[in-house]
């Protein structure tokens, strides 16, 4: 059976802002790690953020607040979607039901959420056997070892994994 040809999607602007200025990112906090709101069933809508910047790809921030929306709109996804299709369709319907419940006046709890970005493999280390050249006192790549090298063990930090822990949570 052949797979599927992935087809492009056509994005619109507001969409690729909600991904590249970190909404996505504090949505799947909310919704994923802060256990203390009650996002079951609800839009999670981001009323505003204050950012660090980022590392390694991932937002970090001092913190942000959200608002909830229940689900009163389900998202229909087309027979063979795509993963990707899937979170834009589901992005489109929580946006058109969030301003349609904004419109009618509803007004969401709001949530205050200080996450904090943290690298589990900060002070670790591997070591491997490494070319030393001690006339020059640095390390050198193993195809220049020569006379004046020797063979020593060199720490290298493990790469960074970083990942949100929630530092604390407050209705608003």
């Amino acid at each position: 059976m052949a797979v599927p040809e992935k087809k492009k999607i056509k994005y619109d602007a507001a969409y690729i802002s909600f991904v590249k200025n970190g909404e996505s990112a504090a949505v799947f906090i909310a919704r994923d790690l802060a256990t203390e709101v009650p996002t079951g069933g609800m839009w999670v809508d981001v009323v505003s953020a204050d950012k660090k910047g980022r590392r390694d790809g991932r937002w970090d921030f001092n913190y942000f607040i959200v608002e909830l929306f229940p689900r009163k709109t389900k998202p229909v996804y087309p027979e063979n979607a795509f993963d990707d299709e899937k979170k834009y369709i589901t992005w489109q319907t929580a946006h058109k039901d969030i301003d349609n419940q904004r419109k009618q006046g509803y007004h969401g709890a709001k949530y205050k959420i200080c996450p904090r970005l943290v690298n589990r493999n900060k002070g670790k280390f591997t070591t491997e056997r490494a070319a030393w050249n001690v006339t020059f006192g640095q390390w050198v790549p193993d195809e220049w070892f020569g006379s004046s090298c020797e063979w020593r063990e060199k720490k290298i930090p493990v790469k960074a994994k970083w990942e949100y822990e929630i530092a604390s949570v407050k209705k608003v």
